[in-house]
């Protein structure tokens, strides 16, 4: 059985010692039973230096097997953690110290795992391999409290990705004990062992996460810095830069938005992210996030999120909110895979008459091929009703 301190919140995981935390990152996120929270991590208040200490009071004594940490949080990074344990005395004893440069490290028993026998969801390219000081086996083979101490980061203030403690109830323990853990964690009683590589602890992907929330992303968009964000997150911050009579730039540089330096939707990299959801469909942690791209805001300000943070009526908001090209890129990603409207019969074209399989609509319910909505978008009226519409208006419809 394994006794996972974030991932199974019955098992009663507590923080003893909570470090003042940025808003909303607080330390509670690394075993909060909420995903969305947990994902967040813990990022310490920015005029906080080094050492921080987070404590994990464990439901009983546990014979770790191994320790996980992912010391990145968007990007914030850890260097140099120090792991403690305390058994049935008063005091904590160093059983692991490591100063590392990948993303994430592993602190394991050297008596069940070697370079060569690694723990599972061990990845030489994003994960540094540590092992506990032999002379300390007494405190983490009976460890009743666990406490990781930030000592060094990377230019960044404190933060935690994620923690989780592996192992099985210490054999101090009682049989009451075990049966009650075993119960708890809902496993069956004859496995004695943590799961193998087959069944290995789910985790995002971190290129699939918000560069500045570090949340999953559902529609990314790439900004000029090179970093990629949701397009939830975008919107917030251009309605921040608005509220501070801002035009909208790059969070990472401070640089405004132009006509060649503006948010792209990354489409190959939504596409992963939808194919990873799908294929992870039935893990507990996908099942509160979202799926539809649809909300309830109007068309024109999902499709663009600057348009609502700069003039209407200058020439630069209009040329970057008018690109009929990204338009139908993301119509074509967000709109959905089958939609009903009172196109002409047979969906054909009103300019051409081809007969298509997928047409544009404009605002009027006039439905154009491709060709033939560039050539009406440049003018911006309809061929047939002249209605007056804009190059955002314009929807791609899947018949």
């Amino acid at each position: 059985m394994g006794v996972k301190t974030y991932k199974n919140p019955k098992l009663l995981p507590q923080l003893t010692n909570k470090p003042s935390p940025t808003e909303n990152y607080d330390a509670s996120n690394l075993i909060s039973t909420i995903y969305s929270e947990r994902i967040k991590g813990f990022i310490g208040y920015p005029s906080i230096k080094p050492p921080i200490e987070v404590e994990f009071q464990l439901l009983c004594n546990v014979s770790i097997y191994y320790i996980y940490i992912n010391s990145c949080v968007g990007n914030q990074k850890c260097s140099g953690i120090e792991i403690f344990a305390k058994g049935n005395s008063n005091h904590y004893e160093s059983i692991g110290k490591c100063l590392f440069d990948k993303p994430s490290v592993i602190f394991c028993n050297g008596r069940k795992y070697s370079s060569m026998n690694h723990p599972p969801g061990f990845n030489a390219q994003n994960v540094d391999l540590c092992f506990f000081k032999s002379y300390t086996f007494r405190s983490f083979l009976n460890a009743s409290s666990v406490k990781i101490v930030i000592f060094r980061t990377d230019k960044s203030v404190p933060c935690l990705g994620k923690i989780e403690i592996w192992g099985m109830p210490a054999k101090t323990c009682s049989q009451k004990t075990v049966d009650t853990v075993l119960h708890l964690n809902k496993r069956p009683v004859t496995s004695n062992s943590l799961p193998s590589e087959d069944s290995a602890v789910f985790r995002i992907p971190d290129e699939f996460k918000d560069d500045l929330t570090y949340e999953l992303m559902t529609i990314p968009y790439t900004l000029p810095s090179g970093k990629t964000i949701d397009q939830s997150t975008l919107e917030k911050h251009v309605e921040s830069e608005k509220s501070f009579g801002r035009k909208p730039g790059d969070p990472f540089t401070g640089f405004k938005f132009t006509e060649t330096l503006k948010p792209v939707l990354n489409v190959a990299l939504k596409s992963r992210i939808d194919m990873f959801l799908l294929k992870n469909s039935n893990q507990p942690q996908t099942f509160c996030l979202k799926r539809s791209l649809r909300n309830n805001e109007p068309s024109d300000k999902r499709i663009m999120p600057i348009e609502s943070a700069t003039n209407s009526g200058s020439k630069e908001s209009a040329t970057i909110d008018q690109d009929i090209d990204n338009i139908i890129k993301r119509a074509k990603t967000e709109s959905g895979f089958i939609c009903f409207s009172s196109l002409n019969s047979e969906y054909a074209c009103t300019l051409c008459k081809a007969k298509l399989e997928s047409i544009y609509e404009l605002p009027c319910k006039d439905g154009y091929c491709r060709e033939c909505v560039l050539k009406v978008s440049e003018s911006g009226v309809c061929m047939k009703c002249n209605i007056v519409f804009a190059k955002s208006e314009v929807r791609k419809i899947y018949t």
